[in-house]
């Protein structure tokens, strides 16, 4: 059943695992506020962590990822001009996880640290500072930094699965954080634009088979509207993690979206839809990226497309609520890790 929620009363973090690394059932579904606490015994080469921020404003959007995936840790960044198109990226890798600081919570601190590509993410009451720092992307120094508030009434999509086996993956899906501040790009400044900047993070910590994949798709708009859906890595755990924001306030979609790109081209339009008419949306390309970070027979190739969604969603009156050029992205990953 769908439905608004409102925020729980704090309680202590429940462990996703004992002390051999097992998932622990209780720690299984789906909550509007993170419950678990991620840390992850044995099962080394199989862990999976990662921290990834996307900051869409209507000039630009940029996109973070810190991951450490036992055998290397890995740090990029992707920044797209979306007046003249203009993108540029930088991918960092290091050997054995070294640089990276990934928390077991994901409203805490994380970084990632290496010559050419630095991201701190300060955690704070109430708010986060995300310092990134990279001498040569596109053969210009990018220098960012953005103050993310985190209201305290805004709900979080916090999902724990379970895979055939014993693998498992405990998602915190952070939508719709107002953002301000500025990223420098060569002798060129952009800027965060009042009530129209928004920050998203995508907290992941499980313990994954060797070959996955999945697709995911979010937006924010001005004024607490927000969507989030995924398809893949959920099918056949009978959990969703597709979520619907109006004003702030969290809905919950059991049913499964579908994501379809239309047979044109790597910038062909997307359409997203549920059978219960509460998502009818088109998402419409920018850009492209293509990110292929590689460790001997490892790879984990992400293609992400940032760009805007128009449509129709179902509130929880079941009114229409219109989306408009809303700004976001899709992305799919196809593992081999």
């Amino acid at each position: 059943m769908n439905s608004i929620l409102t925020p729980p009363t704090a309680t202590p973090l429940l462990p996703l695992c004992d002390a051999n690394g097992d998932l622990l059932r209780e720690a299984i579904g789906w909550s509007p506020r993170p419950r678990v606490q991620c840390a992850l015994p044995g099962h080394f080469g199989r862990r999976k962590r990662w921290n990834h921020w996307c900051i869409t404003t209507p000039g630009w959007m940029l996109s973070l990822t810190v991951a450490d995936l036992d055998y290397l840790s890995y740090g990029a960044a992707y920044f797209l001009d979306m007046s003249s198109g203009e993108a540029v990226a930088h991918t960092q890798l290091r050997a054995l996880g070294r640089g990276c600081e990934l928390p077991d919570t994901p409203l805490a601190s994380h970084a990632f640290c290496h010559p050419r590509l630095q991201l701190r993410a300060d955690a704070q009451p109430g708010r986060l500072r995300l310092i990134v720092q990279a001498p040569d992307i596109g053969g210009q120094a990018l220098n960012v930094a953005l103050d993310i508030q985190r209201p305290a009434h805004l709900d979080s999509v916090n999902l724990v699965v379970p895979f055939e086996g014993k693998g498992f993956h405990a998602t915190s899906r952070h939508l719709g954080l107002p953002t301000a501040g500025s990223v420098q790009l060569g002798n060129r400044q952009y800027t965060c634009e009042a009530g129209q900047s928004f920050a998203s993070l995508d907290f992941g910590r499980g313990i994954w088979p060797f070959h996955s994949n999945w697709t995911r798709a979010a937006f924010a708009a001005p004024g607490g509207v927000a969507g989030n859906f995924g398809s893949g890595w959920t099918d056949a755990s009978g959990l969703s993690e597709n979520a619907l924001w109006f004003g702030g306030n969290l809905m919950h979609l059991e049913s499964a979206i579908r994501l379809e790109q239309a047979p044109h081209g790597p910038l062909a339009p997307w359409q997203l839809s549920t059978d219960d008419g509460r998502v009818d949306l088109e998402f419409t390309p920018r850009q492209h990226h293509l990110a292929r970070p590689s460790f001997g027979p490892f790879h984990a190739s992400t293609g992400q497309w940032f760009g805007h969604f128009d449509g129709v969603l179902r509130g929880p009156d079941d009114e229409r609520v219109p989306v408009n050029r809303a700004l976001g992205w899709l992305g799919h990953t196809d593992a081999r890790w």
